[in-house]
C-alpha cells in the first residue's frame, strides 16, 4: 500500500521496492529548485483543464472532400484539412485538390494559420473563390505557433470545380501554402503547456504547444518528451534552459500499465556534476506530462536503476501554482497603502514597509520572494510624490519583518504602475522590477541602485502597460495600442527584453492595459474594433481564442488593469479577481457589472472620510 503524501515530497523507490532513505528524499526536495520545505501540497483531482475553455476535448469529426455539399462548404473543409498530425498535413490538403493541382502543389511543411475576415467570397456562376484573411502565425512540427506581425488582409484566390466522372468538388487552383483557419486550430488541437527551467533554475516556465486532439492518448507522452528534447520555442529560448545536450528517449514510451508511466532517457539527460539535476528533471517531466500522469512515474536514466515517483510535491516547482488563493488585496487611499476587507490578512500590517514610510504613495507593488513561506523574503516598490517630484522607493525584508526603503530617482514624465519581475532571494540574482516612465520601460532593483532604461526592440510607441507572468520571465506589454509578448533576460549588461512578438486581439482596435489571467492567457483592456466603446477581453497568449469578460464598460480608457492569475491545477480558465482604473476611479470587474471600489471596502474603517476621496491603484500581493 502506498504511503500518504507528506511535505517531504514524492516517495522515491528503487526497483527492489525499498524506500530511499529519508535523508535523500529530503535532499531532493529541500536542496533544489528554489522549492521551500514549508509549501503546502494539495490533493489534485482527476486531471487538469485541457484548454482555454472547458468542455469535451474529443476530436471533432473530419470532413473529406466528397462530404462538401457546395463550394462554400468545400472551402471551409479545405481550411481544416491541415489540422492533425503534421506529417500527414500535406497529404490531407492534396486530397482536396484535383490530380493536376496536386501534382504541382509544392507547399512547405509549415502551416499558415489564418483568421478569416468574412465568409469566403463565392459568386454564383463562377468557379473563382476569394478567401480574405489575416495571418495569425505559423504552426510548426514542434506544435509551436510562431506569431507574425499583422500585415493586414491577404486575399487567397481558389478555383473550385467539378470534374467529369468524379464525385464532389475539387480545388483546381490554390496558393502554394498549407492554410489552416484559426477556427480549425481551436477545434482540432488542444493547448498543452510543456515546461522548461528558467536560467536560475528556481522555477518552471510554461511553453504552450498545440497537440492534435485525434492523437491516441497513449502516444501523447512520447510526443511531449520529443518536444522537450527538441527545446523551447524560439521566443522563450533566451530565458529558459533546454535539456542537456545528448538527452534522448531510449525506446518508446509504453502505454500506462499497473498505474505506472515508464520513461527511459539517455545518461546525458542528468549531468553527474549537478546533484539537483535528477530531481529537477522529474519535476519538469511531471509538469509537462501532468494530464497523462497515472499514479506513478517510473524514470530510468541510462543504465542506472529506475526511480519511481508518486504524489504531488512536484507542483511547487510552478510559481503560478504557488500563488496563494485567494489573494491579499491592497489599494492606495489618501496617499497610503491600505488593505481591503474580505481579503486574507486584512488585519495584518503592510508587508516590508515601515508605517512611517507609508505616505504620499501614488502606486505600489509588493511581491513574494521566489520561495514564499515563513523566513523568506518579500519586496516592495512604491512610487511616491516627494516635494512635487516622483521618487521610487524600494526594499526587501524577510516575511513578517519591515525595513527602510531606499529612494531611487526617476526621470521626468508620467509614471506607470511598478511591477516585480524576478524576485529572487539569492544575493547573486537579486530582485528586479519594471516600471514605465514617460512611456519608456525601465528596470529597478531592490538594492536601490539607479534605474536602467530597457529597450523594447522593434516595438515603437508609448508603453502604456507592462505585466509580468508569475514565472517572472514572460512579459506582456501594450505599446502604441498594440499587444506584445517578450521575455526578460538578465546578465552583465542588466535586464534586457527579447524582440517582442505581436499578439493580435481581433476584438480590440487598440490595447491600453494588460495583465496575466492564467499562465497561458491574458486579460486585456482597450477600445473595441466594432464600435467606440471599451471592453475587457480574456485572450490566449497567441490571440487565437478569446472571450469577453466585460463587453462594454463605457468610453473611458482603462489606464491600469490588475488580474490575479489562477493556478493551473484549479480547473479555472479565467481569474477570479480583475480590477482596473478608468477616469481616475477604481473598479472590480468580475462581479457582474463593474463596481466602484469604495471607502467601505477598506479593511480598517475610515471615520469621516473626505467627500469624493476614493481608493485608487488596486493591486495584489504577488
Amino acid at each position: 500500500m502506498r504511503q500518504s503524501l507528506s511535505r517531504v515530497g514524492a516517495r522515491v523507490r528503487r526497483r527492489s521496492g525499498a524506500l530511499v532513505a529519508a535523508a535523500l528524499a529530503g535532499a531532493l526536495v529541500l536542496g533544489g529548485c528554489g522549492i521551500p520545505d514549508n509549501t503546502d501540497v494539495v490533493h489534485i483531482g482527476s486531471g487538469p483543464s485541457r484548454g482555454f475553455a472547458s468542455g469535451d476535448d474529443s476530436a471533432p469529426a473530419r470532413h473529406d472532400r466528397t462530404s462538401a455539399r457546395d463550394t462554400a462548404e468545400l472551402v471551409k473543409y479545405y481550411l481544416e484539412a491541415a489540422a492533425g498530425d503534421p506529417d500527414g498535413a500535406l497529404a490531407r490538403v492534396k486530397s482536396f485538390l484535383s490530380p493536376s493541382a496536386a501534382a504541382t502543389f509544392k507547399a512547405s511543411s509549415e502551416i499558415r494559420v489564418v483568421r478569416l475576415i468574412d465568409n469566403p467570397l463565392v459568386n454564383p456562376g463562377s468557379d473563382k473563390v476569394t478567401v480574405n484573411a489575416r495571418t495569425v502565425g505559423v504552426l510548426g512540427h514542434n506544435g509551436v505557433l510562431d506569431p507574425v506581425p499583422d500585415k493586414g488582409v491577404t486575399p487567397y484566390p481558389l478555383t473550385v470545380k467539378s470534374i467529369a466522372d468524379q464525385a464532389g468538388f475539387f480545388v483546381t487552383e490554390a496558393p502554394q501554402v498549407l492554410l489552416l483557419s484559426d477556427t480549425a486550430l481551436n477545434n482540432y488541437f488542444e493547448r498543452r503547456p510543456i515546461y522548461f527551467w528558467n536560467q536560475d533554475r528556481t522555477s518552471l516556465v510554461p511553453d504552450v504547444r498545440y497537440l492534435p486532439k485525434d492523437m491516441p492518448s497513449e502516444q501523447e507522452p512520447q510526443q511531449i518528451i520529443k518536444w522537450l528534447i527538441e527545446g523551447p520555442a524560439r521566443w522563450l529560448s533566451d530565458a529558459v534552459e533546454p535539456l542537456p545536450d545528448g538527452t534522448a528517449l531510449l525506446g518508446n514510451v509504453p502505454a500506462v500499465s499497473n498505474d505506472k508511466l515508464q520513461i527511459t532517457l539517455s545518461a546525458q539527460s542528468v549531468p553527474p556534476d549537478q546533484p539537483k539535476a535528477l530531481d529537477q528533471l522529474r519535476r519538469q517531466l511531471m509538469w509537462s506530462l501532468r494530464p497523462n500522469l497515472p499514479g506513478v512515474l517510473e524514470l530510468k536514466i541510462g543504465n542506472q536503476e529506475q526511480n519511481d515517483y508518486d504524489g504531488n510535491d512536484y507542483l511547487t516547482s510552478n510559481p503560478t501554482y504557488r500563488l496563494p488563493d485567494p489573494p491579499e488585496r491592497f489599494v492606495i487611499f489618501n496617499g497610503q497603502i491600505r488593505r481591503m476587507s474580505r481579503s486574507p490578512g486584512a488585519t495584518d500590517a503592510i508587508p516590508v514597509i515601515r508605517p512611517g514610510a507609508n505616505r504620499n504613495v501614488k502606486a505600489a507593488a509588493i511581491a513574494h520572494g521566489v520561495t514564499p513561506g515563513p523566513g523568506n523574503w518579500r519586496y516592495a516598490a512604491l512610487v511616491t510624490a516627494d516635494k512635487k517630484r516622483q521618487v521610487l522607493r524600494v526594499g526587501g525584508a524577510p516575511m513578517g519583518e519591515q525595513t527602510d526603503l531606499r529612494p531611487v530617482q526617476l526621470p521626468g514624465g508620467s509614471t506607470g504602475q511598478p511591477v516585480w519581475a524576478i524576485s529572487s532571494d539569492e544575493p547573486k540574482t537579486g530582485a528586479i522590477g519594471l516600471i514605465t516612465v514617460g512611456g519608456k520601460l525601465h528596470s529597478f532593483s531592490a538594492d536601490g541602485s539607479q534605474i536602467r532604461r530597457v529597450a523594447v526592440p522593434g516595438a515603437d510607441g508609448w508603453i502604456s502597460a507592462v505585466a509580468v507572468a508569475p514565472d517572472g520571465r514572460r512579459i506582456a506589454l501594450a505599446v502604441g495600442g498594440v499587444l506584445y509578448l517578450a521575455v526578460l533576460n538578465t546578465g552583465a549588461d542588466g535586464p534586457q527584453l527579447s524582440t517582442p512578438s505581436q499578439v493580435q486581439v481581433p476584438a480590440l482596435e487598440s490595447v491600453s492595459a494588460v495583465d496575466w489571467g492564467t499562465e497561458s492567457s491574458l486579460i486585456v483592456a482597450g477600445k473595441r474594433a466594432d464600435k467606440d466603446r471599451v471592453a475587457i477581453i480574456d485572450t490566449t497568449i497567441d490571440g487565437i481564442q478569446h472571450s469577453e469578460l466585460q463587453p462594454d464598460i463605457g468610453t473611458d480608457t482603462v489606464t491600469y488593469l490588475a488580474a490575479y492569475p489562477v493556478s493551473p491545477v484549479s480547473g479555472k480558465t479565467s481569474p477570479d479577481v480583475v480590477q482596473y482604473m478608468a477616469n481616475g476611479a477604481a473598479f472590480d470587474a468580475l462581479s457582474g457589472l463593474p463596481e466602484n471600489i469604495k471607502v467601505s471596502d477598506l479593511a480598517d474603517p475610515v471615520p469621516d472620510p473626505v467627500p469624493g476621496m476614493a481608493p485608487v491603484s488596486p493591486f495584489f500581493l504577488r
